[in-house]
């Protein structure tokens, strides 16, 4: 059976941590910052944890799982 192959922009957006959630960067923090109040800046820092709904639908698209 061959390999399966890994959405490739799954690999820039998700990380998966030591006990196996996976953990995405938060939107807003890229363009126009001067715009934006600095607590919402400081909050995008932060990383997001994904749910258990949305963990699985990215799991399948990353059948071998992400470093």
């Amino acid at each position: 059976m061959p390999k399966l192959k890994t959405k490739s922009a799954l690999k820039l957006r998700f990380r998966t941590t030591a006990t196996g959630k996976l953990r995405a960067s938060r939107a807003e923090h890229n363009h126009f910052m001067r715009r934006k109040s600095k607590r919402s800046l400081t909050d995008a820092i932060k990383p997001q944890y994904l749910e258990k709904g949305d963990k699985r639908l990215v799991e399948k698209l990353m059948p071998y799982g992400l470093r």
